[in-house]
């Protein structure tokens, strides 16, 4: 190994005795930590808790051991980027506190998810207040549902992975606080739990502002939105010809979903952001969430 090595490598002490571990590799996975670190808005983790101070490196172990996991590099060393470096602590996060539910007890067995049971889910839309409910809800399903906000530049909506106790975690990031955006980010990582669970060793993390191109995300996508509302329904339906508010309102309420997937489905299909904004700006998820906090 380097004699090079800083001083703050012994606080990773812990991770010199695994039997399946060099010590050459334990060291270049903590200095892609390192490469992370140095991307990342320390001000930010330190007001969140989740570091002590701006050189607390040592609090970061959780995101040292999903590194040094990842032997393909297909997630946490794959390139220098800033964006990389947020959206890996962000998921060592999530995992993080995933475990620490499980732990607990209070997650079910998973039994598998089935596509009415994502109708049954996207069904509950329309009452705002079922987003505070809603981990406790796929809790008794066996998923891990975690809340954990977006840092600021991330661009990560969600992700889906599956833990080794062979729990699946969706991780929501809140990057916007839309309606129609948390229900779509929620039913599509849904989607990759019903339909990709068993590549899910790798997690999945989704930046739903970019046109899915591979064929698991096309699958989700597609899968989402019929969830919402059957194709043959959504290709005639009254509110592509009818632009009122009052057409939405009423063919949301015929599919039993709330307003605002209707109203963000159009602004999607048509590519006019700024159309429906009374609607998809009725409210705001992460005030209902996090109560202002």
């Amino acid at each position: 190994m380097s004699q090079n090595i800083p001083n703050d490598w012994d606080d990773f002490e812990l991770f010199k005795s695994s039997e399946h571990s060099s010590g050459v590799a334990l060291y270049e996975s903590y200095k892609s930590l390192k490469n992370h670190f140095s991307h990342l808005p320390k001000k930010e983790l330190v007001a969140r808790g989740w570091i002590s101070s701006e050189n607390d490196i040592a609090s970061l172990t959780d995101l040292f051991r999903d590194i040094h996991a990842d032997q393909t590099g297909t997630l946490f060393r794959r390139s220098d980027s800033a964006n990389l470096s947020l959206s890996s602590i962000w998921l060592s996060k999530v995992k993080s506190y995933a475990k620490a539910k499980i732990a607990t007890g209070s997650i079910s067995d998973f039994k598998g998810l089935s596509k009415d049971e994502l109708k049954v889910l996207a069904q509950l839309s329309p009452d705002t207040n079922i987003i505070v409910e809603l981990p406790n809800i796929l809790a008794k399903k066996g998923i891990a549902m975690i809340y954990c906000r977006s840092l600021p530049g991330m661009k990560v909506d969600g992700a889906a992975l599956k833990l080794s106790s062979g729990h699946p975690v969706i991780g929501i990031s809140l990057r916007y606080s839309r309606l129609d955006y948390f229900w779509f980010t929620l039913i599509h990582e849904l989607s990759h739990i019903s339909l990709h669970l068993d590549i899910l060793e790798n997690p999945i993390l989704d930046d739903l502002d970019t046109d899915a191109e591979s064929e698991i995300e096309i699958s989700a996508n597609r899968l989402a939105k019929q969830t919402f509302v059957d194709r043959s329904v959504w290709r005639n339906c009254e509110p592509k010809y009818n632009k009122s508010i009052d057409a939405i309102t009423k063919f949301s309420e015929s599919i039993g979903i709330h307003r605002s997937i209707v109203a963000g489905m159009l602004r999607r299909e048509s590519g006019n952001y700024a159309s429906y904004s009374s609607i998809v700006n009725e409210y705001d998820v992460r005030e209902i969430i996090f109560n202002g906090n």
